[in-house]
């Protein structure tokens, strides 16, 4: 029974706000085999800290709830390769 308890609660503690963003930056990645989502950029754009974004994302990609990508916590350097 604690079990089915968490797993309704836990979800309902994930940062929407947070998610919705990462996955428009998401979508603006190159679609490669793991699109790359900056965690600086993320921030930027919700005003919550970078672990904080890092520990949104990561949970709810273990959940199913947000694709597999990378994360970098810096900027993205376009054309530097």
């Amino acid at each position: 029974m604690l079990e089915l308890i968490k797993s309704t609660v836990k979800p309902l503690s994930l940062d929407y706000t947070v998610l919705e963003a990462a996955y428009a930056l998401y979508l603006e990645a190159p679609q490669a085999v793991s699109p790359v989502i900056s965690l600086k950029a993320l921030s930027k754009k919700t005003g919550k800290s970078m672990l904080h974004c890092r520990n949104t994302i990561v949970e709810a990609n273990a959940m199913g709830r947000f694709p597999d990508c990378s994360l970098q916590s810096g900027s993205l350097q376009s054309g530097s390769r």
